[in-house]
């Protein structure tokens, strides 16, 4: 039976008969209508997109360029501030410790001052306590004198009376 089975049955995959042909014209007039009108537009869109996207790429590119600029402006910036805040430090420092020392200084100048001074009444005060002695011993000295001799002394010796005895009383004078 194999042998009178007609050949039709028999073919392959790729017989050529009018529906083939049929196909193929559709399909080359098809391809033809979208080279034509369909792929133009669609190739101005794509690569249009993909201008956009180059575009985006060297903005965010340029962004980012700018961006690093910036950064290294800012931290030139708080460099330089911290460097300047450092300085008015070292130099409030300074001028505290300058103040200090002078204000020490005053302080000093004012306590020599007032020690001086004190030394001064001090030795004003012994020179009138001495004075005020001497005047005193120079009393007892001209009564004793006018006990012992029994009688009233000239103003002449009574100053020489006077001289010898503060002599004696007041030692390297």
């Amino acid at each position: 039976m194999l042998a009178l089975t007609p050949p039709a049955v028999t073919s392959g995959l790729l017989d050529v008969n009018g529906t083939f042909v049929a196909e193929l014209i559709a399909f080359v007039i098809m391809l033809g209508i979208l080279t034509r009108y369909a792929y133009p537009p669609i190739i101005r869109a794509a690569e249009a997109r993909q201008r956009q996207i180059e575009e985006g790429i060297k903005a965010a590119q340029e962004a980012e360029r700018r961006l690093q600029a910036v950064q290294k402006e800012v931290e030139e910036t708080l460099a330089e501030a911290r460097a300047q805040a450092r300085e008015m430090i070292n130099r409030a420092h300074q001028e505290a410790a300058a103040e200090a020392e002078e204000l020490r200084n005053r302080g000093r100048r004012d306590a020599e001052a007032q020690v001086e001074k004190a030394r001064g009444d001090i030795q004003a005060e012994k020179d009138r306590a001495v004075q005020e002695l001497r005047a005193q011993v120079s009393a007892l000295v001209v009564d004793a004198a006018a006990r012992v001799l029994g009688s009233a002394i000239d103003e002449k010796a009574h100053a020489r009376l006077i001289e010898e005895s503060l002599r004696q009383v007041t030692p390297g004078s």
